[in-house]
């Protein structure tokens, strides 16, 4: 999707739009001072035995630099009693592993006509599949706009209501009542609007709140929680609704000299010329005949660390350990340091935790190593990476750049400026002051106990022992419109959706699907995995972009990667549909459950047409994952088991249970995590069908 490229300009066409928004004038990145603010520190709250309010609130921060525009309007998840603070990120939520933790997470956000995020308001678009408050989820626009038309009338406009969120904590170990999914969002004020999914662990009916109550049962592992509303996800984060939540656990055999960490929340912005923060939308941006304000990826021009537009951070000759998290809409990094004086690169990182947990051994990211290792430390929106790096080389005064090199749209897009989206943050290192005693990572010293295996990751195969119940092959989808024409004007084609198994998230009414109606909203579900169970998903990258795939409830493993003939492919893709022509949004060509004899998911077997040997996993992404990247032209290999992770691969299925029901409400979704994508339907539901009735933390009792 290169055409999405942030501010890819087209003619303009006068679409009609809310007369309340306010026109914005971007300003370009390179403008903008660098390292003139130090890193922001966040808000850390450690989990007790009390409940944790945090208000979804708009207030104004010190985004770009001190003493240049000023204060920036942002929304964020404030605790009781404050009105604002220097970050929009956060907070941080420390909660020790087996201690549950209650968040009552309110909506103040009040509605569109009071708003100052511009952002929010002048991007929504109400002719996707969205939250949709005031028409009762009905997506009147949606379904009123005809395919390759241009929206008229009020489907033309801009949203103007009560603001819709819900925090989804993401990596979190969850039951489905309380995952924060896309359908149970919640507006403020008296007799608030709810999304068909909503629930508050009090059952408030009319409330601008939900309380969710947090097992903690997963093994130790930097998550973290965001706005996830159906439809708007790109908005509400981009906003500022994104924090961490760091899970503890003392008895894991983790080093007690562990570095104290210091979070990274890594996000591209585009602000406008008074400092506001700018999304673009709509016509002269990406002209999309379905769908005026919405655009494939959002690529921006400047950075932000922590909430602050490229800051610095002070370092002294010693160890450090960042919690690095990739909090951008569709921007990929490739990290690095390097000298900006002598040229030079490193320290080297070295990575101590995937998405999901402690990896056993430290893995050494070298940007000085040999082609063919590994030299940066690679990112998609939703990856976290703990990381420590070693300072003790470096004298006082010296200065250091964190640098990326990822394309955007990755891994195939426009390589980043060099004098702006190449460069992260600062790094400048000051005499030290104490002597250093933490973990050394370049010991080799284990980090936990051994992890649970489902993959051998060095020959990228299952492990020993490991018995799959099932194997899935499923797709992603681009679809493409055709050129059009609009007010007299010829616009190439470009992206109308993204697509997961080339199915929407409703889904069809198909005899290989399951209707499963929640709050009288009927859904067509084909992931339908059994708990306990192992599956193999086999998901065929038919898009010219790199996809970080993201799967709720679970933590899985990375098997291996494969190339395949795409146009092979493709060709017999196609012709497997009924009439021989691809068929957008119809859901795969054959039956979901008998089509392809080898696995699920009703498309040819992908077998035929592999080229080349499979790709095992690089070492620091051999942990437990729950999001990562699907690179174009190939297939990547997951091994999902819908059980707690600590349990033994060997585990009978009827045995591997977790202690809440993961079978109820609405269930959970995977998604891309670009949101841009996730927003036009790259999401599709799963419900999970529980072994057992019998549960050491139950509905109505503990969440």
């Amino acid at each position: 999707m290169t055409a999405a490229a942030g501010l890819a300009v087209f003619p303009h066409v006068s679409w009609p739009r809310a007369t309340a928004v306010a026109a914005q004038t971007p300003l370009a990145g390179k403008s903008i001072p660098q390292f003139v603010d130090p890193l922001p520190a966040l808000d850390v709250i450690q989990a007790g035995a009390g409940t944790i309010e945090l208000q979804m609130r708009e207030f104004q921060a010190q985004v770009l630099p001190t003493g240049f525009l000023g204060k920036t309007w942002v929304w964020g998840y404030l605790q009781s009693g404050q009105t604002s603070r220097a970050s929009y990120i956060g907070p941080v939520i420390v909660a020790e592993r087996r201690t549950p933790t209650e968040v009552k997470w309110v909506n103040d956000l009040g509605g569109t006509a009071g708003s100052h995020v511009l952002a929010w308001v002048s991007s929504t678009d109400q002719t996707l599949h969205w939250a949709d408050p005031l028409n009762g989820e009905a997506n009147a626009c949606a379904e009123a706009v005809e395919p390759a038309k241009p929206p008229t009338g009020t489907c033309a406009l801009n949203y103007e209501g009560p603001i819709p969120a819900v925090a989804h904590l993401h990596g979190g170990e969850v039951p489905p009542e309380v995952d924060g999914g896309p359908d149970a969002w919640f507006t403020s004020g008296d007799g608030a609007y709810h999304g068909h999914a909503f629930y508050s662990r009090d059952d408030g009916s009319a409330t601008n709140y939900a309380i969710y109550r947090y097992p903690n049962v997963q093994e130790a592992a930097p998550i973290w929680f965001h706005d996830h509303t159906l439809g708007v996800t790109r908005l509400g984060v981009y906003a500022g609704l994104a924090g961490a939540y760091l899970i503890t656990d003392p008895d894991a055999g983790i080093p007690a000299s562990l570095p104290s960490p210091v979070p990274l929340v890594i996000q591209d912005r585009i602000f406008d010329t008074a400092g506001e923060l700018f999304f673009p939308s709509g016509v002269p941006y990406i002209p999309n005949p379905e769908h005026p304000f919405w655009v494939p990826e959002f690529i921006g021009d400047t950075i932000a660390v922590n909430g602050k537009v490229w800051p610095f951070l002070e370092v002294e000759p010693k160890r450090y350990r960042f919690l690095f998290l990739n909090g951008s809409n569709a921007r990929g990094y490739e990290m690095f340091l390097a000298n900006p004086v002598t040229k030079a690169v490193g320290p080297a990182m070295w990575q101590i935790a995937t998405d999901g947990g402690y990896l056993d051994t430290p893995v050494k990211i070298d940007p000085a190593a040999p082609a063919g290792q590994l030299q940066r430390l690679v990112l998609l929106p939703g990856e976290r990476a703990d990381v420590i790096i070693d300072f003790a080389d470096l004298t006082p005064g010296t200065r250091l750049l964190l640098r990326n090199t990822a394309k955007a749209p990755y891994p195939g897009g426009t390589p980043p400026s060099g004098s702006t989206t190449g460069r992260i943050m600062e790094l400048r290192v000051i005499p030290q002051t104490t002597p250093d005693t933490s973990y050394d990572p370049a010991t080799g010293t284990p980090l936990r106990t051994p992890m649970v295996r489902l993959v051998n990751p060095t020959a990228g195969t299952l492990a020993s022992g490991v018995t799959v119940q099932k194997t899935r092959q499923l797709t992603l989808n681009e679809v493409i419109a055709p050129p059009s024409t609009v007010g007299g004007v010829t616009y190439p084609g470009g992206p109308l959706e993204i697509l997961v198994n080339n199915t929407e998230l409703v889904g069809t009414d198909r005899t290989d699907f399951t209707a499963i109606t929640t709050g009288g909203i009927t859904e067509y579900y084909s992931e339908l995995p059994h708990e306990g169970e192992t599956e193999i998903w086999e998901v065929v990258n038919l898009t010219a972009d790199a996809h970080p795939i993201h799967l709720h409830l679970v933590q899985f493993q990375l098997m291996n990667r494969q190339s395949f003939d795409v146009k092979k492919y493709s060709t017999v893709y196609a012709a497997a549909f009924p009439g021989g022509t691809y068929q957008p949004g119809f859901g795969p060509p054959l039956d979901y459950n008998t089509g392809n004899p080898r696995a699920l998911g009703g498309n040819p077997d992908i077998t035929p047409y592999l080229k080349g040997p499979a790709r095992p996993p690089a070492a620091n992404e051999a942990g437990w994952k729950d999001t990562v990247i699907m690179f174009p032209g190939e297939v990547t290999r997951i091994v999902v088991r819908w059980a707690p992770t600590d349990l033994p691969a060997s585990t009978d299925p009827t045995d591997a249970s977790y202690p809440f029901d993961p079978d109820g409400g609405h269930g959970y979704v995977w998604h891309c995590h670009i949101i841009d994508h996730e927003d036009n339907e790259m999401m599709r539901p799963t419900s999970v069908k529980a072994n057992s009735t019998t549960r050491s933390y139950t509905q109505g009792t503990d969440y």
